[in-house]
């Protein structure tokens, strides 16, 4: 059994309220177990858990990746994000302080040493235009050895690059960090977190089209819809895919490479390179105890199998739609087929067993059939629209 979360006060300060809040976005999302999450978020669960926990303030990505996870307002939450007060700096310990080396370990003279040095040979010099003796008001610093001269000359010029360097190296940094994520979509219908490597934005949905530029990891993009495109795999989960998400001059991003979906209800549109929707879809269903479940259909890419049943029949609501298969068509299978040991129903109703389309993991279509499961047969069930996107919803859901 999974431990409940630490009780967190949101009166208690501003970090206590940020995840608290948080919390409160993964219950609006049904309350995903945290390793569910971490399917989607490309992060572990633990380090999602400690995102909510109110301890410590959590990382930009890892708040961001949470969020888009549970199918938030990334953009609402990296302003949160910034408003959070920064942890109170903490001196290091002396054992940790970098250590500098002396002058004379360095091999360069000392304020002192300079200065005398420089007042000597002024002095010298004058003298030696006077034919007087020099006379000075501080004692003679011994002289420096040659080798310790010629280190001094080659290391103020080495000195002079390293701070030159390290300054660009700052602006560049500082550069990439201001200018580097794109401008923000007007009117976006969604958003998604780039990560890693970042995200390649291309002229069409298909992954030979054109790169016109890289989006570097961290940057939340507005987007103004999707399109169907190329299948490719989503980098973290490995599930296949066939969305490709729009910016506003039809520029695309295939949906595999970014941390978050699509608001549910919401259809693909046209896009350069696109491909044509499946729109239809049949399920046969043999066996008796162990069945084999098998979908057919046109323009068929992804295909989820669900069942409809209530393990235990002694706990009103626990009968669901659950997730049987998530399967997608290669070169080597060409069919959509699984295999599903049925569940004797507990409670006097039927078992069914469904297929639907999928566009990728919670990616559901309205392409969905289903099958009553009898001792007679596999009669076609005709599911009530709340039951065929509960349906198709399940079937399409990340697989476990």
């Amino acid at each position: 059994m999974a431990r409940r979360e630490r009780a967190v006060d949101p009166l208690a300060g501003p970090l206590e309220a940020f995840a608290y809040d948080l919390r409160k976005v993964r219950a609006d999302a049904g309350n995903p177990t945290y390793r569910t999450l971490a399917k989607v978020a490309g992060y572990s669960a633990t380090t999602l858990s400690e995102a909510a926990g109110g301890a410590r303030k959590p990382t930009l990505d890892v708040v961001l990746a949470y969020v888009g996870a549970c199918r938030g307002d990334c953009a609402y939450w990296r302003s949160r994000w910034e408003a959070l007060p920064e942890p109170a700096a903490t001196s290091p310990a002396v054992s940790e302080l970098p250590v500098a080396l002396s002058a004379e370990d360095a091999g360069l003279p000392s304020a002192g040493q300079a200065g005398s040095q420089v007042r000597d040979e002024a002095g010298a010099e004058a003298d030696r235009t006077a034919g007087s003796p020099p006379v000075s008001a501080d004692p003679a610093p011994p002289a420096a050895t040659g080798w310790r001269r010629r280190r001094w000359r080659v290391l103020a010029p080495l000195a002079a690059v390293l701070l030159v360097a390290t300054g660009g190296a700052i602006v560049l940094l500082q550069r990439k960090e201001s200018n580097g994520c794109p401008r923000a979509v007007p009117h976006p219908v969604f958003a998604a977190l780039t990560y890693g490597a970042g995200a390649r934005v291309h002229t069409g949905a298909v992954r030979d089209a054109p790169v016109t530029t890289t989006i570097p990891g961290g940057c939340t993009v507005g987007f103004v819809g999707y399109c169907l495109g190329e299948k490719i795999h989503d980098n973290t989960g490995g599930s296949p895919d066939l969305r490709w998400f729009k910016l506003s001059d039809d520029r695309v991003i295939a949906s595999g490479i970014v941390h978050g979906n699509p608001p549910p209800g919401l259809a693909p549109s046209h896009c350069t390179d696109d491909h044509p929707g499946p729109n239809a879809i049949a399920l046969s269903v043999t066996g008796s105890h162990a069945l084999q479940l098998s979908a057919t259909g046109t323009g068929l890419e992804i295909v989820g199998f669900a069942a409809l049943f209530d393990p235990d029949g002694d706990q009103p609501g626990e009968r669901r739609w659950r997730q049987v298969a998530f399967t997608e068509k290669t070169a080597d299978r060409p069919r959509f087929t699984a295999r599903w040991t049925a569940v004797p129903a507990q409670d006097g109703k039927p078992v069914l067993v469904a297929a639907a389309a999928c566009m990728g993991g919670d990616g559901p279509t309205g392409v969905v059939t289903a099958r009553t499961v009898t001792g007679a047969g596999f009669p076609e069930a005709t599911l009530a629209p709340a039951d065929r996107a509960s349906a198709a919803a399940a079937a399409c859901s990340y697989p476990a």
